[in-house]
């Protein structure tokens, strides 16, 4: 911004690659190629962890004995045998998973009931005055993790036993219940679910997309700190918070793909990896609405790059070229996040498959090397795409961002080496070739920023104007341009640098 309060577009500056509109066009279409995609996400049943059919039948025992429970603290206080009766009776069942080498992760929302990714059908309909009790108290999620002693279950009678006045009058409420009974081998968090049937948003709760942004970024600092001391990872924990960035990204999608372009030099690695969960998932919402795939994605997305997070600051931090031993060691935190995830109970086994191929390529050239090389997983193929358009918009301690576009155009330039074909189409699509929060210069020298994609025309997006031709700002105005007789003759020339024009973006969002 110049001294008198103008905008300065700078001069377009040389581009490594430029897609142009036949290469976008190539990428848009082919129905058989998205039906390819559909068929494998359909297929994900065999990525997700499964319970044996003695287990699942098991279940109903567990459900009763946990019904028990709340009902013995409902009626009696905590010393009295009838709790310490019911809590035992627990333990014993929850034993038996625990002798099978198995956690114990229950999931309660509206009218289901899940072990693990499984929906108990009939124990739904046996089990609904539990399921309503323990949603009623924001206990939809409980896992029972081997180590869980006899104390803890009495103790975790305390939490469940609540009532619902009782937990909406203490601050913090069901979380802050288990905090104080300390019963670190059983994860209660609450849930969101979104279901198939549920509409996308251009519209909705701004500020709780900004609140989900904001705890998946706490929850990757908690995760670091639990890695880098080597302690267990909270599966509850992580699970919840893809559940609600699932949540907002079918309610709300333009809002937290906006979200998406927050960027935080200091904390590259979470804000990258929250910004591709959300891309991933907004990617992934295009192929299908299926809950829990969306849940299986969102996780690996989340944790795609969990590995890093054992690699020493100053190798992640260097400025200068990497040796060929820090390159190596960087190169192995594919392998590094699969170790974690697969020692982390709970997880399915989809997103760990994410976490250690999606470096590999669409055309497997990449890392690590499989010594039986298969097609990447459809959830690895939707990660590399967002991870690769995120990565290369985000100032990194050896390279500068790149412009929206520019990215953009290499997206779509490495189409059937590096990336699905088929996925960046829709990515394209989804995004808009300009996403959400780039600033561009339009055809008229105005200067605007992009609020959201053109589900028409991916070239097309809705923009606010927010500066003349002649640099003077003006009082912002939105202007769709894929509809004609709003863009005037509008169209976008380019991205451009905000930070070159010391503009805020988020002044003008």
């Amino acid at each position: 911004m110049s001294d008198d309060g103008k905008l300065i577009v700078p001069e377009p500056s040389e581009r490594d690659v430029h897609a142009s509109q036949a290469d976008i066009d190539a990428e848009r279409g082919g129905r058989r190629e998205i039906d390819r995609i559909h068929a494998e996400v359909k297929d994900m049943s065999s990525g997700v962890r499964t319970f044996s059919t003695k287990q699942t039948q098991r279940a109903r025992d567990l459900l009763a004995r946990l019904y028990g429970l709340r009902r013995a603290r409902r009626l009696y206080p905590p010393e009295h045998p009838a709790v310490g009766e019911a809590a035992r009776e627990l333990l014993q069942v929850v034993g038996e998973f625990h002798g099978e080498g198995t956690d114990v992760p229950l999931t309660f929302f509206e009218d289901e009931v899940l072990l693990g990714e499984q929906v108990l059908t009939e124990d739904s309909v046996l089990f609904d005055q539990l399921i309503r009790d323990m949603t009623a108290i924001g206990a939809g999620s409980v896992t029972f993790k081997r180590g869980v002693s006899a104390d803890e279950m009495t103790r975790f009678a305390n939490v469940i036993g609540a009532r619902y006045d009782e937990v909406a009058g203490i601050d913090g409420g069901i979380a802050t219940l288990v905090q104080r009974a300390s019963i670190p081998n059983i994860t209660v968090t609450s849930v969101n679910v979104v279901r198939d049937d549920v509409a996308v948003s251009e519209t909705g709760d701004d500020e709780a997309a900004r609140l989900t942004y904001a705890n998946t970024v706490d929850l990757l600092r908690e995760l670091e700190r639990l890695i880098r001391q080597n302690q267990t990872l909270a599966v509850g924990h992580i699970k919840g918070t893809v559940r609600s960035l699932v949540d907002n990204i079918l309610r709300n999608r333009y809002a937290m793909l906006e979200l998406s372009g927050l960027k935080s030099f200091d904390e590259y690695t979470f804000y990258h990896s929250v910004n591709v969960a959300i891309l991933s998932l907004a990617l992934g919402s295009t192929v299908t609405r299926d809950y829990r795939f969306l849940s299986s994605l969102g996780v690996g997305a989340l944790l795609h790059d969990i590995g890093k997070m054992s690699v020493e600051l100053a190798t992640l931090n260097k400025t200068t070229p990497l040796t060929s031993e820090e390159w190596a060691e960087i190169r192995e935190h594919p392998v590094r996040g699969a170790e974690i995830t697969t020692l982390t109970s709970g997880l399915d086994r989809a997103s760990m498959v994410c976490v250690l191929e999606h470096h590999m390529r669409y055309d497997l050239t990449g890392y690590p090397i499989r010594a039986l090389p298969r097609p990447q997983h459809v959830t690895s193929r939707i990660v590399a795409v967002a991870d690769a358009y995120d990565a290369m918009t985000s100032q990194r301690p050896y390279s500068a961002p790149r412009m929206q576009d520019e990215a953009m155009g290499i997206i779509v330039k490495n189409a059937g080496t590096a990336l699905d074909p088929t996925l960046v189409r829709l990515f394209v699509d989804t995004l808009g070739y300009f996403p959400p929060r780039s600033m561009v210069l339009l055809s008229t020298g105005e200067t605007a920023i992009v609020v959201s994609p053109s589900p028409s025309d991916p070239m097309r997006p809705v923009v606010r104007i927010i500066a003349d031709p002649d640099g003077t700002l003006t009082a912002a105005f939105d202007l769709d341009l894929s509809r004609a007789d709003d863009a005037g003759g509008r169209s976008v020339v380019r991205c451009l640098d905000p930070t070159g024009m010391n503009v805020d973006i988020a002044d003008f969002l």
